[in-house]
């Protein structure tokens, strides 16, 4: 990634609005949710401290999140809403999937669509990521060897 480009497109977001980085974790189950003791599901990732670049704070999230580290990672899209500025990235992850944090859920879904009670800013990601998925194109086209790579380091961890 291009970081002079990706601090450009930050300087014409509102100075207000939180910047996130938002991971889509694909296991062979389904893509990885969390949430905390009562909130809402929702995709792993979080805001990004003064001065992070937004990639930087999905590799400290997500580690703090589930325990993973992050093997590859392909930026997909920029999703804004009034709530968030997400710059969402495919994530090939090392290790299993365990709880950081008391209180703290995960979960996996196989569809946007499912009736779990998923926060709407991450299941709006998650209909963009299948659209995406299923387009031809050169971006699909790493998506799905990005996915064919992790299911690879799946069998051999």
């Amino acid at each position: 990634m291009n970081f002079s480009s990706e601090n450009r497109f930050e300087s014409r977001l509102s100075p207000t609005l939180p910047r996130r980085a938002t991971a889509i974790i694909e296991l062979p189950d389904g893509v990885l949710m969390t949430a905390s003791a009562n909130s809402r599901f929702s995709l792993p990732g979080g805001v990004s401290q003064r001065g992070e670049l937004r990639s930087q704070a999905l590799l400290r999230q997500i580690r703090d999140q589930t325990g993973l580290r992050i093997n590859s990672m392909l930026y997909l899209f920029d999703h804004i809403t009034q709530q968030n500025a997400h710059k969402v990235y495919l994530v090939i992850a090392q290790g299993m999937p365990r709880l950081q944090e008391g209180g703290s859920r995960l979960t996996l879904v196989t569809s946007p669509d499912t009736e779990m009670d998923i926060h709407i800013e991450s299941r709006a990601i998650l209909r963009r990521y299948a659209k995406l998925r299923g387009e031809e194109g050169a971006k699909s086209e790493a998506v799905r060897a990005i996915l064919k790579l992790a299911r690879y380091i799946a069998k051999v961890d």
